[in-house]
């Protein structure tokens, strides 16, 4: 019988990659229920051309997603990836066997390392945009402060396209409008995204981008947006923190001049309730610090404070290092909290070079 109009989705590796929606038809066995997964072996016939190919498939009827091993119809303006490749996914993880399928078929060089690539998400989520304009132009920017634009000449030599300008005195921008370029960018974010704000924005970027890619002479098949279904988990053994806190994280030292009184925090903030998730999450990562409301109405901040409270963030942020300017507040950061513990700042002398070296954690351009 013919099953209704199921996604046919192609894995690769630990990711999934998608390419279309078709209409399949399900000859044997014939399945009477959807209540549970089933496994077994299928022949897929494509209603449109009548190709068929046995496939190793699973019917979900939960998810209204059919997955199998099989081609899709030719097309004459684009390559299909080899199903040699194709394997099924952990749903909870980052996935990132389509972006780096689709950027060695398509540049036909290595894919950038998953480090850098999980990094980027993260990054991504405090200071990317995507961006409609008015007259229906689509494009994926960062910004950063002029100062630290190493940052944007990382991002755009490991991914090798895009491009980086400065605009006025004091910021700078890597800019993707090219539609291989966005392509590639959109294999990477989608279903792989955090943030419910970024989740937002991407998926309005991508309902664009895909009637985009439907046009002109250069085509590239519809991605299905899935971000809202799924539920990615950044842990403590990948770098979408690292990323997350390069864009959003602050290490801060005061100490007091009239005291022997001091604070040490790290803090994120984001802005809408539906991101406090977000920060409640990182506090159970690092199973230490709490989730405030900010001063801002609508905003909420994550904080850790203390010395002996931010200890457990030392092996993330070690194995882990952050590739913006503040790696070097993290390094001052974790130096001063060392000579803290050595309570070096109840001797006067001390205390007077612990306090330049403080004003210097979150000043770190020189």
């Amino acid at each position: 019988k013919y099953a209704d109009e199921f996604n046919l989705s192609l894995y690769s590796f630990n990711t999934t990659l998608l390419l279309g929606t078709t209409r399949v038809e399900i000859s044997s066995p014939i399945i009477s229920s959807f209540k549970n997964f089933t496994y077994n072996t299928y022949q897929i016939t494509n209603r449109d051309n009548g190709r068929t190919w046995p496939s190793i498939a699973k019917i979900s009827s939960l998810s209204k997603v059919f997955y199998c091993y099989a081609d899709l119809p030719y097309s004459s303006k684009i390559s299909m990836p080899n199903r040699a490749n194709l394997a099924s996914i952990d749903s909870k993880s980052f996935n990132l066997s389509l972006f780096n399928l689709e950027y060695e078929r398509l540049l036909n060089k290595k894919a950038p390392s998953e480090q850098f690539l999980v990094w980027l998400i993260g990054f991504t989520e405090g200071d990317g945009s995507f961006i409609i304009a008015n007259r229906g132009d689509i494009s994926f920017v960062i910004t950063q402060d002029s100062r630290d634009i190493q940052v944007l000449n990382m991002i755009k030599n490991n991914l090798e396209f895009g491009t980086v300008i400065r605009q006025g005195k004091t910021t700078s921008r890597y800019v993707v409008q090219d539609k291989l370029g966005l392509y590639l960018l959109a294999t990477l974010f989608n279903n792989n995204l955090v943030t419910y704000s970024k989740i937002n924005s991407f998926n309005k970027f991508l309902s664009v981008l895909n009637e985009y890619n439907k046009k002109g002479r250069l085509y590239f098949p519809s991605l299905i947006i899935k971000n809202c279904n799924k539920s990615i988990m950044p842990t403590l053994q990948d770098d979408w923190l690292a990323g997350f806190t390069d864009s959003e994280g602050c290490f801060s030292v005061s100490i007091s001049s009239t005291s022997n009184r001091f604070g040490i925090c790290y803090d994120i903030a984001q802005n809408h309730y539906e991101n406090k998730k977000t920060l409640e999450l990182i506090s159970i990562l690092f199973k230490v610090g709490k989730v405030y409301p900010h001063s801002k109405k609508g905003a909420y901040y994550y904080r850790v404070s203390g010395l002996k409270n931010i200890v457990p963030l030392f092996p993330y942020f070690d194995k882990y290092p952050l590739r913006s300017k503040k790696l070097k507040s993290y390094i001052l950061w974790r130096e001063l909290h060392r000579k803290l513990v050595k309570k070096d700042h109840l001797n006067s002398t001390l205390k007077e070079s612990l306090k330049v070296l403080a004003s210097k954690v979150n000043n770190t351009w020189d």
